[in-house]
């Protein structure tokens, strides 16, 4: 079975040590993905719904190809209120992504070639310079 649970993040085989320590939600994520979740939680960015350091599945967007201009992706806000909204248009994601505040979630939907995945937009001015170069 060696090579074939992937981590929930990043979707790289996760090793031996990896599968080997802790309770059941550590070892659906991988080392480095462990750490990049650390890291961002230490520069003060915090999603507005609390999971556990395996984030229950949600891989970051930062580590996929997302296709941000397809109208496949959708984008959901999540306000530090409880307010929802979801988007699927070009000018609707650009707008979510400057409108989102810090402490806001914002989630992204795409429809891989095998499954449905959602992605934690961690990186939202990356994602926006992807939309925004289409734009031009």
């Amino acid at each position: 079975m060696k090579g074939q649970t992937k981590c929930n993040s990043c979707g790289q085989s996760l090793t031996s040590d990896e599968l080997s320590g802790g309770s059941p939600r550590d070892i659906l994520i991988c080392v480095q993905c462990r750490k990049l979740s650390t890291a961002q939680h230490r520069h003060g960015w915090q999603p507005i719904m609390q999971w556990d350091d395996g984030f229950e599945g949600l891989r970051l967007a930062s580590r996929a190809p997302v296709p941000w201009d397809s109208s496949n992706v959708v984008l959901m806000h999540l306000t530090h209120g409880g307010g929802i909204s979801v988007t699927h248009s070009l000018t609707g994601k650009r707008q979510m992504l400057k409108d989102a505040a810090p402490d806001d979630m914002v989630l992204a939907a795409w429809p891989g070639a095998r499954r449905q995945d959602v992605f934690i937009v961690d990186n939202r001015k990356a994602a926006l310079q992807a939309l925004q170069a289409k734009a031009s």
